[in-house]
């Protein structure tokens, strides 16, 4: 797990960060992988957001307050973006596109879009075998589903929105 977490972080570090409508562009339907969403947004826009209409939402302003005490959490630095959220899935480009919706569904997701500019947003991926030198990784999504996302957490930080 550590030489792929090291060609991820690899390829991760030299990609270019996407909006939204690229996500739409570029990631095939049918990859399964690992993504990143970055923000310029500062900590306290997100402790000033609406609490979401959908309980098993993610509640922004909420979390925005757990990290002020915390080692281990992703902070803003003075680069440009910082990463506030990854997570893993089948049908990669779907999961990307959901977290920026706000439905009245059953699954958790981040919402974005209920409070905030799609533009303030960027995103990084890893498709799993898939032959993409930029984004592609030749595992299978299900060899590096279970560890990937713990492995790197440990490694980068914990980005503040996500709750496991």
């Amino acid at each position: 797990m550590k030489d792929a977490l090291k060609q991820i972080e690899k390829k991760l570090d030299s990609q270019d960060f996407i909006g939204l409508d690229r996500v739409k562009e570029e990631i095939p339907g049918s990859a399964s992988g690992f993504y990143w969403i970055y923000t310029n947004l500062t900590l306290k826009k997100f402790a000033a957001a609406a609490a979401p209409s959908n309980r098993v939402h993610i509640d922004c302003a909420k979390l925005a307050d757990i990290p002020s005490g915390l080692k281990h959490i992703i902070r803003q630095t003075a680069v440009e973006y910082w990463c506030i959220y990854n997570w893993k899935g089948k049908k990669l480009r779907n999961r990307i596109v959901s977290e920026f919706t706000n439905t009245d569904g059953k699954t958790g997701k981040l919402a974005l879009q209920r409070c905030f500019n799609e533009a303030d947003f960027k995103v990084k991926y890893i498709s799993c075998t898939s032959a993409n030198g930029q984004h592609g990784v030749s595992e299978t999504y299900d060899t590096l589903r279970r560890d990937l996302e713990r492995v790197w957490r440990l490694n980068s930080g914990w980005p503040f929105l996500c709750r496991r």
